[in-house]
């Protein structure tokens, strides 16, 4: 699949790529997946997480509010 400057995107990532793409610890991200908070798939004995997959999940987190935001601090 290509993206919009003509590169391939991959189709699966694994569970370390995904930790930096959404910017949380290897850990905290193996987790979410073992529960099933992020779908993934087995691959040749490896988790992977489809781009689709990644993208559902992402858009099913709620979204912040500026008051919200505010009070964490």
């Amino acid at each position: 699949m290509r993206n919009h400057s003509g590169s391939v995107e991959p189709l699966l990532f694994s569970v370390d790529q995904v930790a930096k793409l959404i910017g949380f610890g290897r850990t905290k991200t193996y987790e979410m997946v073992q529960s099933g908070k992020i779908p993934s798939i087995l691959v040749e004995n490896r988790l992977k997480i489809t781009r689709q997959a990644l993208d559902a999940w992402i858009a099913q987190q709620p979204r912040s509010t500026p008051n919200a935001r505010a009070r964490s601090f």
